[in-house]
């Protein structure tokens, strides 16, 4: 059932051979200097809506991911970064009762 001793598995994502790698957004170190104060920062990290992307998007990896995006749940909590932002609210909500 398993592989042979010389074979590789096949990667599960096939990266297109002429695509780019993503540049990042940020270095390595600011990120593992950031703390949920650094509002400017995290604000890289956050859509217009206030959804926070996805590290395809900027290029950073998993483990980076899943830090910035503690770090943005904090700083929500703190209301140093908003949930969503309140012209989409508003827009949304109009168009339902209008």
């Amino acid at each position: 059932m398993g592989q042979a001793q010389g074979q590789k598995r096949a990667p599960k994502f096939k990266a297109s051979k002429y695509e780019a790698p993503k540049p990042r957004r940020v270095t390595k170190e600011q990120i593992s200097r950031a703390t949920y104060k650094d509002v400017k920062l995290l604000e890289k990290f956050v859509s217009d809506r206030g959804k926070i992307r996805s590290s395809l998007i900027t290029g950073i990896t998993k483990q980076e991911q899943a830090k910035v995006a503690r770090l943005v749940k904090v700083a929500r909590e703190l209301a140093l970064l908003p949930y969503v932002t309140t012209s989409t609210y508003k827009q949304s909500y109009n168009r339902r009762w209008s």
